[in-house]
Order: structure tokens, then C-alpha cells, then sequence
């Protein structure tokens, strides 16, 4: 669960800003000139003879406005730098991935000087209005850099490790890429991802080499952008409003609708709780309505065929072992077979038959490499772990105990027919070992299988954050005073059993954890909700605090190759869903699809009290409303939408929603003696909500 302090605003943000404001009236780093000879190897220089006079060329031709001339230009000089036959960008189906060991082995001034050439290509791609492929071109320029942790193989870094290279222009090509991303980004309305490039550049100044030329970073915005964007929302409702496709290949239409529910027929608001879907059903089990509790052992379902009738109640609530504390929250469930399994670490599994609906378990066996050197093994208070079901096998990742409060990265595959787990990558932790051949610990990854994506099946492993504040706190190793958010994509091959780390191409979510995620079959794509970051500051100029940390509200599609309509497409490729209305800015919230229909349905979830103008006595306010969201897209169930009702929604800005359940809308002020300090969306809201209005606010009615 993440903190709950807000502090003031830095004032190292208004120092960076003014300093960097004052330096965009100083002249640019020029790459030759000013480059100190001692950084330039001299047995490796003689390429700058040859590329050099293509580079000023390709400028030339940029400045006189023949941007397609100055691409093929810059084209024709990459080869200088990498060789004939090597792609720049690298592709991202056949090979594939990040890794490159043309990057790695790289000499140093050939691989700044190649950054360089994206950056300037990039550049050239935005003047003409080509979102995707100035992207594409800048997000190189962050892999060649990423590469470069390669170069020493004998010191492997964790992710959240940086690396000291000797040389201003690397640091100069990082920020120029990811400040220019930013605002590709922030025109396409992804604010999460806009302020997030301009976050790291922050922290590229601040964690620079003593002595970085700081001047020549021209043209940039600073000031501007530093004061800004941590006010901004993940989506802006002041912004949604007006945004429009630009960018059909970087952007979808899309519109949630609340579904009313009865409230004799609604179960209890909630977060950290498992989900699943068999038969037509939806299932909900366990989590808890805050911190202090209460803490829930039910399973219900839905039936989705009849959403208006509500939830059923009739089912036996989990068996909680005495020694596991009564509780049954941040557990996964996955089905196989009529069965749900849930899984705490024990070789002990438990499941619920979803024919007899009663509640069993099984005897399964680890192997002995788990309980090593990295320590014993198995637990059984995991949590926080990504899991899902495939070809009568469970695969659980990653997680939290005790004992490794940071995380660890074990990747664990169970046999359900024979019982026995077997360990495929990874460590258990605590004694955890930095590799770049798998994912780092984590915990809230998002995790799904594709059987349909090119080259076999996959699972497929998004972002998550490393717990190092919690580790710090119970004295274990990797501990920090700040969390880090992964910025990463991994897919594992079930079949050939390796990892392989992807490109995040396109217009995805910033780096977060605890998103809403759902493979959906029928439309041969995933889509994703909201989240949790615990590195991107929010500011709230009507609280004037600063909070640490940041909610999303924001939506996305990842589409594989196997799903691409055409071979112009066939990058897979991240997608923001431009909606005028949403659900509130949650985390832990369940993104599940219907496999009959194709529908695609979120429930529940939570966010922190204090980004809430009310006050409240809990740390968090959870949720238990279901929304239903149409995709304009062939089968999204689009023409069902209302987008004129979704801009009237969008308009009334981000705190005008329903104290029960947070949907945004015009709606009607309580008429009680708080003197309209809470808003409800319909009279069912208003009963569901009254009790807990009445008692926050002391309102009676009139």
C-alpha cells in the first residue's frame, strides 16, 4: 500500500527551473568542437571524417525545409556508425527486443554520436507531423543508452543503479530525447508519460558529473514545464475535454459507463482482493475496505449476462488457516480446469471447485534449489505477486514477504497435474542477485498471457515498482527513501522457457504499478487502467501540498503483432484511449473481459484520502463500482457510446463526482445541512453513500 505523507514543494524544482531557464540563452554544445579530446578515443575517431560532413548536410537540408531529404541524408550516414546491414531502430518482430550486441560492444563516441542522430531524425519526424516515427526514433536513442549497462559484464546493476559515463554528451543526447518525447507526448494528450520524460530529465541534471555543461541545454522549456506539469492530472479533465484524435496510429476513441447496480445487491467496497472469470461469471473474493480494515474472506459473483440483477451471495466464504492471520488480500486467482486456485507462498494450495462450490486444497512440492543460499523457501505470507493460468499450469511471479520487503523476481511454474514446482528464473530473494537476463524484483506487475502472438506463446510482464522504502524501514538490503517504478516490458517464451526484454513502442503508460489489466481474446489486444506511481509527484494548488506519489485515471491498449490489421503496422505498439469521462484515479482496480461478448468491465479498487478534497479519517477510499468501456475498434461495442454525455461529464472538472462512487457528472448537490458538500450521481448513490456522508460530515436532513 503506498504512503500516505504528503510534503511541500521542493525548492530545488524552482532552483533547476530558473537555472536551466537562464542557460537557454547560452549557445548549444557542439558535439566536435567542444568536446575535450581526452573523452574522444583516438584509435576510433576517424569515422567522425566520414560522418561529420553527412551530419552538416542532413542539418542543411532540414534548414532550408526538405526534412524527407535531411532523413534520407542522416540514413545514409548511420551506416558510418553501425555498419551496412544493421536496422536502426532496431525491429521489434523478427529479432526483436531490446538488447543489441551491436550497442553494447559499441565505442563510446560512436554511440553518443548515433544518439545524436536519432535525436536530430526525431526532430525532423516532428516537423512534419509524424508522431509515431518521431517516437520511435527518440525511444532509440533511451535503448542505445540502456545498452550501454551491458558494456561491463562484470558489474550487473539492478535497474534502479545508474551508470557514470565520462562524457557531458551523453548526458546532453538523454535529456534532448526524452525532453522532445515529452512533448510528442503531451500533444497527444498523455500526460502521465509527458510529465514523466520530463521527471527523469530532472533527475539526469541532478545526477549529472560534476562540472556538466548545463548550458547547452537551449530551447527547452524548463521553467515553463517544471511548474506545470505537476499539476496536471492523469488524464487532465481541463484537457480531456477538448482532445481529438490526432494520431489514429498512436490513439483510439473510448468511453466507460457506470453500471447501476441495486444496492441491495452491491457488495462492499474494496481493494486488494482477487478476481476471476468462468461461465459467464464474475468472481470476487476477499481484500479489505481500508489498512485498518475491515478484512473480507467472501467470494461472489455477477453474472454478466445479467449485470442490472447484481451480485450473488449464496457461496462459502475462504477457509483462512488459523496461522495465516485471518486475512486474504494481495492474493491472485487463476482458473484451470473448474478450478480457482489461490496461491500464498504455502505448498499448500488451496482452490474453490467452481461446479461443487466448495473450497479444497492440494500438496504440492518445491524444489530444493529454493530453499539456498538466497534464503529459505517456501513462505507463506506472499503477496503482491502476478499469476496466471496457462495449458493446466500456474506461472506466479515475483512478490513480497516478510523477509524481502523490496521484492523479488522468481518466476515459479506449477504442474497441476503432477503437484511440483519448478523454478525457471529468478530468485527468491532476500539475497537477491542483479541479472539482465530476466526482470528485476518487483511487486504489481502487470502480467497476461498471448497464445496468439507471433512466434508462440508468450507471457507477457508490464512495469510494477520495487518496495525499497519498506525495505529500508524493516532494515533489509536494497532499502532507499524513495520507490522505484519499472520501465520495462518482458515477454517469456513458455516453449524455449527465456526471457526476452521488449521495446515499449508507441504511446504507452508512464512507468507504474497496481494497473487494471486484461488480455482480451476477441480483440487481440490488451488494455490497461489507472495505477499507482510512487515516483511521479502530484501538486494540488487548492490543498497547496505536494504528494510524493501519483494516481491514473488514464486508459491503453498494447497491441501484438499477430493482431496488427496491416503490414504497415506491424510494430506491437502501445495506444492511449482517449475518453472524455472516467472512473476516479485509482490503483488495484480488476480490468476483466467477457470471453463470450468481448465486453471489456473494471471493478473495485482504491485510492489515496488525501487526493480527495474531503476530509477523511482512513488513508485510502476504496472502491465498488463496475464500469463498462466501449472501444472504437472493430468489436468494442462503440456504438453503444454516448460521447455527448461524455463531454457534458467531462466539463464539470475533476472533483464534481459522486461521493459513492466516484463517477464524474453534473450531478445534483446533497440538500442536507452540509450545504451541498457531497454530490451524488442518482438516488441509488444517495442511499448507498448517505450513512457514511452523514457521519464524515455531520449532515442531517432538512
Amino acid at each position: 500500500m503506498p504512503p500516505s505523507a504528503f510534503r511541500p514543494m521542493k525548492p530545488g524544482w524552482t532552483a533547476v527551473a530558473d537555472a536551466l531557464a537562464e542557460a537557454q540563452r547560452n549557445e548549444p554544445l557542439n558535439p566536435v568542437e567542444h568536446t575535450p579530446h581526452s573523452q574522444i578515443d583516438p584509435g576510433d575517431n576517424a569515422f567522425l571524417y566520414q560522418f561529420v560532413p553527412v551530419q552538416v548536410a542532413a542539418k542543411q537540408f532540414a534548414q532550408r525545409g526538405l526534412l524527407e531529404t535531411a532523413v534520407t541524408k542522416y540514413k545514409e550516414a548511420i551506416p558510418i556508425l553501425v555498419g551496412n546491414g544493421f536496422e536502426v531502430p532496431l525491429p521489434t518482430v523478427s529479432g526483436g527486443g531490446l538488447y543489441s550486441e551491436k550497442y553494447v560492444e559499441m565505442p563510446l563516441f560512436k554511440r553518443t554520436a548515433l544518439m545524436q542522430a536519432c535525436n536530430d531524425i526525431g526532430q525532423f519526424f516532428m516537423k512534419t507531423g509524424d508522431d509515431e516515427e518521431a517516437l520511435r526514433w527518440f525511444l532509440e536513442v533511451s535503448i542505445i543508452y540502456k545498452n550501454a549497462h551491458l558494456h561491463d559484464k562484470n558489474e550487473v546493476l539492478f535497474d534502479w543503479f545508474d551508470i557514470n559515463i565520462p562524457l557531458d554528451l551523453v548526458y546532453l543526447e538523454r535529456i534532448k530525447a526524452l525532453v522532445f518525447a515529452s512533448n510528442v507526448f503531451l500533444k497527444l494528450g498523455n500526460t502521465s508519460m509527458g510529465a514523466h520524460r520530463r521527471a527523469e530529465c530532472t533527475k539526469i541534471v541532478f545526477g549529472s558529473p560534476p562540472g556538466f555543461n548545463i548550458k547547452c541545454l537551449e530551447g527547452m522549456d524548463w521553467k515553463n514545464c517544471l511548474e506545470r506539469l505537476p499539476t496536471l492530472r492523469h488524464p487532465d479533465p481541463k484537457l480531456s475535454l477538448n482532445l481529438n484524435i490526432q494520431c489514429k496510429e498512436l490513439q483510439a476513441m473510448g468511453s466507460w459507463l457506470k453500471i447501476q447496480i441495486p444496492s441491495d445487491k452491491n457488495i462492499q467496497r474494496r481493494s486488494d482482493f482477487a478476481s476471476f472469470v468462468w461461465n459467464g461469471r464474475y468472481y470476487v473474493a476477499g481484500g479489505e475496505k481500508s489498512m485498518g480494515g475491515p478484512f473480507f474472506r467472501d467470494i461472489r459473483y455477477i453474472v454478466l449476462s445479467d449485470l442490472e440483477a447484481g451480485w450473488h451471495f449464496h457461496l462459502p466464504s475462504y477457509p483462512i488457516r488459523k496461522s495465516m492471520g485471518g486475512r486474504m488480500s494481495n492474493w491472485s486467482i487463476c482458473v484451470d480446469d473448474n478450478k480457482a486456485y489461490i496461491f500464498n507462498g504455502s505448498p499448500v494450495v488451496d482452490y474453490f471447485d467452481l461446479v461443487a462450490e466448495q473450497w479444497s486444497s492440494i500438496k504440492t512440492k518445491f524444489p530444493a534449489s529454493l530453499n539456498g543460499p538466497h534464503g529459505p523457501w517456501p513462505v507463506e505470507d506472499l503477496q503482491d505477486y502476478s499469476m496466471v493460468a496457462y495449458d493446466g499450469k500456474l506461472y506466479v511471479f515475483g512478490g513480497t514477504y516478510e523477509r524481502c520487503e523490496v521484492g523479488q523476481n522468481t518466476l515459479l511454474e506449477l504442474d497441476l497435474k503432477t503437484h511440483g514446482w519448478r523454478r525457471l528464473s529468478g530468485y527468491p530473494g532476500p539475497k537477491l542477485t542483479a541479472e539482465y537476463t530476466c526482470p528485476g524484483p518487483r511487486r504489481y506487475a502487470s502480467m497476461w498471457v498471448d497464445k496468439r502472438v507471433s512466434g508462440g506463446e508468450k507471457i507477457y510482464l508490464l512495469y510494477g515498482d520495487a518496495d525499497r522504502v519498506s525495505a529500508k524501514q524493516g532494515g533489509q538490503v536494497y532499502g532507499a527513501s524513495g520507490c522505484y517504478a519499472y520501465d520495462d516490458l518482458w515477454s517469456w517464451d513458455i516453449r524455449k522457457e527465456v526471457w526476452r526484454r521488449e521495446r515499449i513502442d508507441g504511446n504507452p503508460p508512464c512507468p507504474r504499478s497496481e494497473m487494471g489489466c486484461t488480455f482480451n481474446e476477441k480483440l487481440g489486444m490488451t488494455i490497461l487502467f489507472g495505477g499507482y506511481s510512487p515516483t511521479l509527484e502530484t501538486y494540488l494548488p487548492e490543498q497547496k501540498k505536494c504528494h510524493s506519489f501519483t494516481y491514473f485515471g488514464d486508459t491503453f491498449l498494447y497491441i501484438p503483432p499477430s493482431s496488427s490489421p496491416s503490414p504497415s503496422s506491424e510494430r506491437p505498439k502501445f495506444k492511449q484511449v482517449i475518453t472524455r469521462g472516467f472512473p476516479t484515479y485509482r490503483a488495484g482496480a480488476h480490468l476483466f473481459t467477457d470471453p463470450a461478448t468481448g465486453k471489456v468491465y473494471l471493478f473495485g479498487g482504491y485510492t489515496n484520502s488525501q487526493l480527495i478534497p474531503e476530509p477523511r479519517d482512513d488513508a485510502m477510499r476504496s472502491y465498488a463500482d463496475l464500469w463498462q468501456l466501449r472501444l472504437d475498434v472493430p468489436g468494442g461495442h462503440f456504438e453503444d457510446a454516448n460521447l455527448e454525455e461524455d463531454a457534458r461529464t467531462a466539463r464539470v472538472g475533476p472533483w464534481q463526482r459522486c461521493f459513492n462512487c466516484g463517477n464524474a457528472g453534473p450531478w445534483k448537490k446533497c440538500g442536507g445541512s452540509c450545504k451541498g458538500r457531497a454530490f451524488f450521481c442518482d438516488s441509488q448513490c444517495l442511499k448507498d453513500g448517505w450513512k457514511e456522508h452523514r457521519s464524515m460530515h455531520n449532515c442531517r436532513k432538512k
